[in-house]
């Protein structure tokens, strides 16, 4: 969640910039309209509505005025402050014409990315007397949005609800404002009003919701701990915006709620769209697979991850592999993947795990080969079951002499001795029968 965040940090400021570049430029009338922004019924901002004042700017300013907004518009910055120092130095300005003064050096600070002096600007606006309301209210959106740009979130979600408070109609963009401000205040319970707001206007104008704005619920309601609540936003987010965050996200959540169908449902998903292409992510699947009792797809998941060039060639990988085949009780299968997986650990556990398939399928020299190994790789678990396995392989081949050698080191492993003489008593009366077997024939021969 912390990419979206880093990139929204610096949201109203691209947004302040594209609007201080539409920069109202006066008109021959005299009457010196601002460079304020309003909103229209969209959410966008785009000049306010121009209102008259009853006492306009004086032939003089205006021509002065005029001149320095051809500069800012040839990007000659220090020119046009020049010649707004020219007309500060007037005597007997009105209020109007000082703030329309105010307002343009405002606009020529940031656009020299001197947010200090441009916020310095628009609250000499604000102490002006008798500004037009629509000057004095976009001032203030303006001193928030300047504000958020520079890490002092309180100060710009202090003005916006202050200018909320007189605004009429406004569109859903002060309204993210205020969201994204509450963020970086880590103020999460506050975010959640003014998001719904900004969803509602914009339904109402039959517009679309943003994705950003689901973002900010999601990570509200994360942070409150309101998982459910997360479910629901990522449930319409793979909906709108199937991306693979998305579904691995509500895959998770679905986990954290216990609903292990949908767990693997919003994983599956993601996968047959193609967007899980790392090696962890087709790991993921095939442990949800298998934890979902379906090991069969848990391995041709795996398989085709390996054909693919995807998942990493490890002993860890194979390992997994020839689980999900033992599982499927596919034990051809397992034995490829056992021998990669055991070639590559330096432990015996693996081998004795291949010594078992093999076991499985009668193939009882291999698996006292394998066997063997493991036993003298080491570092097992248990090694009474590796005996166990040998001295039945052993068996099998009717090797009763080193199948009892095996025995006989399982009886000296703790909670294995019972079964141990079992197999033990077992070998001596079949060498007793087979004994028996062998007198009888050469009775009858003879």
């Amino acid at each position: 969640m912390s990419r979206f965040f880093t990139i929204l940090r610096y949201t109203s400021v691209i947004l302040l910039g594209a609007y201080l570049a539409l920069y109202v430029p006066l008109t021959a009338n005299h009457s010196g309209y601002g460079v304020a922004m309003a909103q229209d019924k969209d959410g966008k901002e785009k000049p306010a509505r121009k209102t008259k004042k009853a006492s306009a700017m004086s032939e003089k300013v205006y021509r002065k005025i005029a001149e320095a907004q051809e500069l800012v518009d040839a990007e000659n910055f220090t020119e046009a402050l020049n010649v707004l120092g020219e007309v500060k130095a007037m005597k007997k300005l009105s209020p109007y014409e000082t703030a329309q003064l105010w307002n343009f050096y405002g606009f020529v600070y940031f656009s020299q990315d001197d947010l200090d002096k441009s916020i310095e600007a628009y609250q000499t606006v604000l102490k002006q007397p008798d500004i037009p309301d629509g000057m004095r209210l976009q001032t203030m959106y303006t001193l928030a949005q300047l504000y958020y740009s520079q890490e002092r979130y309180q100060k710009a979600v202090d003005l916006v609800n202050e200018w909320l408070k007189e605004a009429e109609n406004p569109g859903y963009a002060p309204f993210e404002l205020l969201a994204t401000g509450y963020y970086q205040l880590e103020r999460y319970s506050d975010m959640i009003a003014p998001i719904k707001k900004a969803m509602e206007i914009a339904k109402q104008r039959d517009k679309p919701i943003k994705e950003n704005w689901w973002l900010l619920l999601r990570v509200a309601y994360y942070e409150l701990n309101d998982l459910a609540k997360v479910r629901d936003v990522l449930e319409v987010l793979v909906v709108n915006w199937p991306k693979k965050e998305y579904w691995t996200q509500l895959s998770a959540m679905y986990g954290e709620l216990d609903d292990e169908n949908k767990q693997l449902a919003a994983y599956v998903s993601a996968y047959d769209q193609g967007l899980l292409t790392k090696s962890s992510e087709l790991i993921q699947l095939s442990q949800l697979y298998m934890q979902a009792q379906i090991p069969y797809k848990a391995a041709r998941v795996i398989e085709k991850g390996f054909a693919d060039g995807i998942i990493e060639h490890k002993s860890a990988n194979y390992r997994l592999l020839s689980q999900a085949w033992q599982l499927a009780q596919n034990d051809i299968k397992a034995i490829p993947a056992l021998q990669k997986a055991a070639e590559m650990q330096d432990d015996g556990e693996l081998d004795v795990r291949l010594a078992q398939s093999y076991l499985n399928l009668g193939k009882f020299k291999e698996c006292i080969e394998s066997a063997k190994s493991g036993l003298k790789k080491g570092d097992l678990k248990h090694e009474g079951t590796a005996e166990t396995i040998l001295g039945t392989c052993y068996f099998e081949l009717g090797n009763y002499r080193d199948a009892k050698a095996a025995f006989k080191k399982v009886e000296k492993v703790k909670g294995s001795e019972k079964q141990a003489r079992t197999w033990l008593r077992y070998i001596e009366s079949e060498e007793s029968r087979q004994r028996q077997l062998a007198e009888s024939l050469k009775q009858v021969r003879r």
